[in-house]
């Protein structure tokens, strides 16, 4: 069986996950990824906006979308601070589409009240909620070692 830790996503508004039996977890640093197992040395790493990929005892993946924040590895335990996350099953595809076109709209015809760096971060939340979503039963889980 493989080793296991603990795993909590916090935002400011709620506990979105808390689980005691993750074996992986991949997150997506600033600097890219870093995979992490039972055991890990401490580290602390500020987090992109992206996918967050969790692994269960049972080698089932959970997928979660994550806005920034910060990832703390210690004592066995995995606790990601993140000013919002949405687990991939939960992100409304077709809402997120619509503002990405908008977004998009607004970049190619900016006019004199365009905030083009708040445009840009919308696009890019947006696109990465809509990545997210699309890898829902697309990505393997990887067998962890005994």
């Amino acid at each position: 069986m493989a080793k296991l830790m603990k795993l909590e996503v916090l935002t400011p508004e709620k506990l979105l996950v808390k689980r005691e039996d993750i074996s992986y977890v991949l997150l997506n640093t600033v600097n890219g990824g870093v995979g992490i197992l039972a055991n890990h040395s401490p580290m602390i790493a500020v987090l992109g906006e992206g996918t967050l990929k969790l692994q269960d005892k049972d080698n089932q993946v959970i997928l979660v979308y994550v806005e920034g924040g910060f990832a703390e590895v210690k004592d066995n335990q995995v606790v990601i601070l993140t000013p919002r996350a949405q687990k991939a099953e939960n992100i409304d595809v077709s809402k997120y589409q619509q503002i990405r076109q908008e977004a998009l709209a607004r970049l190619e015809h900016p006019d004199a009240l365009t905030d083009v760096e708040h445009t840009e971060k919308i696009l890019r939340r947006a696109e990465a909620r809509l990545k997210t979503a699309s890898l829902v039963g697309k990505v393997p889980s990887y067998p962890v070692g005994e």
